[in-house]
């Protein structure tokens, strides 16, 4: 007689064989495997950190919905070092394994690099900057808002506001010249009578000092300054700024928006600090609804690991879930041609920063109305909105 306990160890070696022999969808899913390209060194890993964190925790929440399809999923990311050279290397390995979309790179440069090599064929690339203008109906997409857009909300506030004679402070870096060249976009249209920009300055993204541009501005007699400017370098304007005496409100983009660079600068920052800020930072006075119901998941998911997110956790977290529906509906073996003519037609897609429709043709579905302008409160240690959608100040 076989003992009950033998019996059952044969008939699970059995099934165990037999799982062996079957195709791979009867046995355990494996994860389905994603890539990113993000700047986890250099001088723009206070972004990409931020951002694989997001990636990182939006994937759990992913796979403990189930993953895609039934399939979990995992996202393999990758360093470029800040470098675009890195990046094109990186994005050549992952085209070669024939994914159909690709997370980053984090900033201008890099994306810029890696774009012409999915210009023909794909993958999809979802760009983590906002400072890339990609061709409609092109492989390569952008996160958050343009930054034209970012000087339109920026003007509107200002005007709002009185200030009228402006001053530039700017890298001359890609972003330093993208970000300039959007406001003299936007003045130019004449939506904007009675503003001028009285001084315009450049610098080095490596200079450690910038006292002559900032004595010059000064000089100019401005009513606001625009730092046109990301990471070390906004600190180096914030110092020159300090050194010369000067208090006036100083207006910066979202690249800026981060906990752990402005917990750095704590002593030298303006008295006046305001930031275009993605409409995720407004859950406070964001009308009931999808968005704020995607905001405050947003909070309570980083909450819970202990951290206050900020523009690096929710430039790669919108990004993400778009991505994971898109592959939900065309499916994970979707050729990039596939998955680029859904995500074309994606819209009323709620996520932190609005709705999302991508029909227009912007690659990044969203614009002006996911924008809000913040101010820096160090009561509060962190930012607080002062602006509705689009740039104007509240209670006006």
């Amino acid at each position: 007689m076989i003992h009950p306990a033998r019996r059952l160890a044969g008939f699970l070696a059995a099934v165990g064989l037999v799982a062996l022999l079957l195709p791979g969808s009867a046995r355990a899913a494996e994860p389905y495997e994603m890539y990113a390209i993000l700047s986890l060194t250099g001088p723009f890993s206070f972004l990409g950190n931020s951002e694989a964190a997001a990636l990182r925790l939006a994937e759990n929440v992913e796979n403990k919905a189930g993953g895609i399809r039934g399939v979990p999923i995992h996202i393999t990311i990758l360093d470029d070092g800040s470098q675009p050279a890195v990046a094109v290397q990186l994005a050549n390995q992952i085209i070669g394994k024939h994914v159909p979309v690709m997370f980053g790179p984090t900033y201008v440069a890099s994306c810029l690099a890696v774009a012409p090599l999915v210009r023909a064929n794909g993958p999809v690339q979802y760009c983590f900057a906002p400072t890339i203008h990609p061709a409609a109906g092109s492989y390569t997409f952008s996160a958050s808002a343009a930054s034209g857009d970012q000087a339109v909300e920026t003007l509107v506030f200002a005007q709002a506001k009185g200030w009228k004679r402006l001053a530039i402070i700017a890298t001359t870096d890609a972003t330093g010249n993208d970000i300039e060249n959007t406001f003299t976009q936007a003045l130019a249209t004449g939506k904007f009578s009675g503003i001028t920009i009285v001084d315009r300055e450049h610098f080095a993204p490596g200079d450690v000092s910038i006292a002559a541009q900032i004595a010059k501005i000064k000089g100019s007699n401005p009513d606001a300054i625009l730092s046109t400017t990301v990471g070390t370098a906004t600190g180096t304007v914030f110092h020159a700024l300090k050194d010369e005496g000067i208090d006036l409100p100083v207006i910066t983009n979202l690249g800026n928006l981060q906990h752990v660079q402005l917990d750095g600068l704590t002593g030298i920052l303006p008295d006046q600090l305001y930031f275009t800020a993605p409409r995720f930072v407004a859950r406070d006075v964001s009308r009931s609804g999808p968005v704020r119901d995607a905001q405050l998941q947003f909070y309570k998911t980083f909450n819970a690991t202990g951290v206050d997110p900020d523009v690096g956790n929710n430039l790669a977290w919108d990004v993400a879930f778009v991505v994971f529906d898109a592959l939900r509906h065309v499916g994970t073996d979707a050729s990039p041609k596939q998955l680029l003519a859904y995500m074309e037609g994606l819209h009323d897609f709620a996520m932190t920063d609005g709705i999302y429709d991508y029909r227009g043709g912007d690659q990044r579905g969203v614009g002006l109305t996911s924008l809000v302008m913040a101010r820096w409160d160090p009561s509060k240690h962190t930012w607080v909105t002062v602006s509705a959608p689009g740039g104007k100040p509240l209670g006006k």
